[in-house]
Formats: structure tokens, sequence, C-alpha cells
């Protein structure tokens, strides 16, 4: 009996040290544990220091070269955002499809969006390029479209000149004008100006906008839209306004266009 006495005892003496050691190894397994964690959680965050200051300036250069922005860059103050570029003055007539119904419409330029752009723009509106084109693509809340010239002549002098591609430096919003484009930097004459307020799919598909309205927009809204997209393109580029004007009479057309400063 006194054996099993000190049997038991002996026992129940090895079930407390086994217990003992088994919260020790715990103990020590969650600080080590923990150490590691501390230590993996400083070197990252040495090794985040570093690549971002190693990587800084690669870093601006990719978040310029990001296609789309909702926001004039943060380079352009808010001073030379209201005089950057020139002021470009279309007077549009046949508004609504009716003889004689006119109205102007003011835009401004923005070099610091599309600076390739913008030259043409302002080429084109020195050279008298605009006179007598026809807003030949009309999509309600979507955009107008214009910029083949009714003398074949003209057009096919400038359709040969293609552009290389600006980054898309605005979105585009509405009232934004923006070149339209066939491919990869094949930009020459045609435009548009958004008229709808959801068109910033176009951003990613490579429309650069060049300006935006600044004066008449209401004007662009009466722009005729009955044919919507009626007019064939190959015929206006062969025949021009021969083309144009006994098949779709009602279409508004720029009288005049001329920068104003």
């Amino acid at each position: 009996q006194y054996s099993n006495t000190l049997l038991i005892s002996a026992l129940n003496d090895a079930k407390k040290l086994r217990s003992t050691n088994i919260v020790a190894s715990k103990n020590n397994a969650n600080n080590v544990d923990k150490q590691d964690k501390e230590k993996d959680i400083v070197t990252a965050s040495e090794e985040i220091s570093e690549i971002q200051a190693e990587d800084k300036e690669s870093f601006g250069r990719l978040t310029d070269n990001i296609a789309v922005t909702d926001q004039i860059p943060e380079t352009q103050t808010k001073d030379n955002k209201d005089t950057e570029g020139r002021l470009i003055e279309f007077t549009i007539g046949k508004l609504n499809g009716e003889d004689g119904d006119e109205g102007r419409v003011v835009i401004q330029t923005r070099p610091s969006w599309a600076p390739l752009g913008v030259k043409r723009f302002e080429d084109l509106t020195v050279e008298s390029f605009w006179e007598n084109c026809h807003f030949f693509r009309v999509l309600p809340k979507f955009m107008v479209q214009f910029g083949i010239n009714g003398d074949p002549q003209t057009q096919q002098k400038w359709r040969a000149q293609s552009m290389k591609d600006d980054p898309v430096g605005f979105s585009n919003e509405r009232g934004t004008v923006t070149f339209a484009t066939s491919g990869p930097n094949t930009r020459t004459t045609q435009m548009f100006i958004n008229t709808g307020d959801n068109n910033s799919f176009l951003d990613k598909q490579g429309f650069s906008p060049v300006g935006k309205v600044i004066e008449g927009m209401e004007v662009v809204d009466r722009i005729y839209a009955g044919y919507r997209e009626e007019p064939q393109q190959g015929q206006i580029q062969k025949k021009g306004n021969e083309y144009l004007n006994p098949n779709f009479p009602k279409l508004s057309f720029i009288v005049q266009a001329k920068i104003l400063d």
C-alpha cells in the first residue's frame, strides 16, 4: 500500500512537471513567434521605405503617364487654367435645320491637355478650314462630329497629314472638344464635341480632348440631329458639299471660325 502511495505521488509530480514544461514551451514559442513577426514587420517597413526612396522618380513618371484623369494636371495653376491656350469662335448656321438660325460657340484650347492636337486645331482655324464644314454625324446626348472639308482637294491635303497621339490629359466630359481617330496616330481633321454626361469611357480608348466649350453649349445642343449617322463619310471625302447639300439639306454647318485673341 505504501509503495502504491509513493507511485501515485510520483505520477502526480510527473504530470505537474509535464504541464509546467508545456506551458513554458508555449510561452517560448509565442515569444519567438511574436519576435519573428515584429522582425518581419520592421524588415517589411524598411524594404518599403527603400523601394519608395529608390523608385520615387520612376513612380512619378508612371503616374504622369496614366492615360486618364478627370482634373487638369496639378502643375497647372488656377491662373493659367483660365488663361492658357486660345479662344476659337465658331458661328454655326442652320441650327435645328432652319435657314437663318445661327449661334455662337467659343472654345478655349488647352495645350496642357494635348499640345499636338491643340496646334492642329489652331492651324486649321487659321487656314479657314472649318468654314462650310457640316456636322455630319450627330448623336443626341453623346456627340456632334464635324471636320470633313466641303472641298475634296482641301480635305485630301490635310488627310495626308496624320498626327501622333497625345496622351489623354483630361476626361471627355460634356463640352470638351476632341479629335476623332481610326486607330493609333491617325488624327487628321475630324473632331467632335461631347454632348453627353457619361462619355468618360472614351478616355480609355485614347480620345484626348484639346479644349472645351466655354460659351454656347446651348447652341451646340441645337445642332441638327435628324440625320444622325446617315451621311456616308466616304462620299463626303470624295465629293464634299456637292454630296451633302442636296442629300442632307438640313445639316447644321460652320459659317465662320476665327481666333479671338
